[in-house]
């Protein structure tokens, strides 16, 4: 989600650039922290995939 789409939502509009860019990354966070407690739950696991984006993201790093 951009900061655009979310000062988009009703009541979110008057909030700054930073202040809406913290609330993304926290509500990214929430997303990844219940979605890997439903998977735990649901007996369904998936973690190999954050590993390989982390590698691939550290991969361009290092070639920039």
């Amino acid at each position: 989600m951009t900061i655009e789409e979310f000062k988009s939502y009703p009541n979110c509009e008057n909030y700054t650039d930073e202040q809406a860019s913290n609330i993304i990354q926290t509500l990214e966070k929430l997303a990844v922290i219940l979605f890997d407690f439903t998977c735990q739950q649901n007996g369904m696991i998936i973690d190999n995939q954050v590993v390989i984006k982390e590698k691939e993201e550290n991969n361009l790093k290092l070639a920039a």
